[in-house]
């Protein structure tokens, strides 16, 4: 494979290779064990995962740790992957890291019969880029399930971080909230310390299981007071924290913070900077407001949990406005639950579009389908630039104005990508 092919397959969508943790410590091998040098906060779970580790960057980097950070999937580009106390990787250095992973894959290639992933050729590649950082913490998030997730082949961490749990990518995970949440808590490695929610009791006692058995301490935060939200930013109390304000739009991004909040407390992060972080943490995408006027909201919500957190934050800020959906989908999510949950809402017209250049993505004509198999019509676009352009058209011949309606473009986090690029 030549050096361009590499960079290509290194950069495309993810497949998903056989479960297992030998390709991905082959490789890492190969690459002298940058891993065992760094130091972890692990996070897994169903939805927030990306918020958690923006919260805890803000905490981690205010209060002089130099904090890498590794996330997926990326928003506009792969750099934004692997930061360091927020700054992306710059191209030379993926490219340097990418071109000397390509040699050492094509070894284990050789010798285990199967190539790493693209997943875990990134997964290499941060940890490698980390400890050249010197960085002091390293945030990991999964990127699918945890026990067979490439990122878990590191030791035991400082802490492993469980978000909300809720039925996602059942074909690989199961098909109940207790196989889900058994192989999420795949990240709990032994005589450790885990964190996770208040979940649903099938999800807390399988997490609270696993924890046992690998001898770990479960704290579980509480919950939150919540104060009048200033526009769609949470202001918040949690224990001795008094009025905090979030950085991040909805109301969903409270138990998040949380905890970020028990993460850091636990570590003894003095008290200013966890303020500072919670208040000035950014997170592309979620619930983000791109428009005031037209107000256009995007949110990454792709499942049945992150739909029903969207709509509790479209009550909370925006209950008597109109609104209008841009929607976009993999083809392996549970879309007609989404879809039952969307009809419920008073919206006056539905969009439905497909996400660019994915092979998982599901046709809008396919989209269009399953909605009306749902009791839901709406309008076939192209891409979601030109459903955003038919939306604005749509006010402007029957209203003359926005008319205080808000568009919410949601389905896919991949969606951001083409409504922000160029072409």
């Amino acid at each position: 494979m030549k050096n361009k092919e590499f960079i290509s397959y290194a950069n495309s969508f993810q497949a998903v290779p056989n479960l297992g943790l030998g390709r991905i410590a082959s490789l890492l091998e190969k690459a002298q064990n940058p891993q065992n040098s760094l130091k972890y906060i692990h996070i897994a779970g169903t939805n927030g995962k990306g918020s958690v580790c923006s919260f805890l960057q803000a905490i981690f980097t205010r209060s002089g740790l130099r904090t890498g950070k590794f996330t997926s999937p990326n928003m506009l580009r792969v750099n934004e992957r692997i930061t360091v106390d927020g700054v992306e990787i710059s191209d030379s250095d993926l490219e340097r890291l990418l071109l000397a992973m390509k040699k050492l894959s094509e070894q284990v290639a050789l010798e285990t019969g199967e190539a790493p992933s693209q997943f875990e050729i990134w997964t290499a590649v941060a940890m490698v880029y980390f400890k050249e950082q010197n960085c002091d913490m390293v945030i990991l998030e999964t990127g699918l399930g945890g026990r067979f997730d490439a990122t878990n082949v590191i030791g035991t961490p400082l802490m492993s971080i469980i978000t909300r749990i809720d039925l996602d990518h059942t074909d690989l995970l199961g098909g109940t909230i207790t196989e889900i949440a058994f192989e999420k808590a795949g990240i709990i490695k032994p005589n450790g310390v885990t964190l996770t929610l208040c979940q649903d009791k099938e999800a807390l006692d399988t997490i609270a299981g696993v924890a046992e058995k690998q001898n770990n301490s479960l704290m579980t935060a509480d919950m939150p007071v919540l104060h009048t939200p200033e526009g769609i930013y949470e202001c918040f109390s949690y224990r001795q924290f008094d009025h905090l304000i979030c950085g991040l739009g909805g109301l969903h991004q409270v138990e998040n913070a949380v905890l970020a909040i028990e993460c850091a407390s636990h570590l003894n992060i003095p008290e200013q900077y966890i303020i500072s972080g919670i208040r000035n943490a950014k997170n592309p995408g979620r619930f983000e407001l791109i428009s005031e006027e037209p107000a256009v909201i995007f949110d990454g919500a792709h499942n049945p949990n992150g739909i029903a957190a969207l709509l509790k934050s479209l009550e909370r800020y925006y209950q008597d406005q109109k609104k209008a959906f841009i929607l976009a989908f993999m083809g392996d999510k549970d879309i007609g639950q989404i879809l039952r949950l969307l009809k419920k809402v008073n919206a006056e017209t539905f969009y439905f579009t497909k996400v660019k250049d994915n092979e998982r993505a599901l046709s809008a004509d396919r989209l269009y389908d399953i909605a009306k198999e749902n009791g839901i019509d709406g309008v076939v676009c192209n891409d979601v630039k030109s459903a955003l352009e038919k939306c604005a058209h749509a006010d402007t011949r029957v209203h003359k104005k926005n008319n205080g309606k808000i568009t919410v473009i949601c389905g896919s986090l991949y969606l951001y990508k083409d409504l922000f690029s160029s072409d």
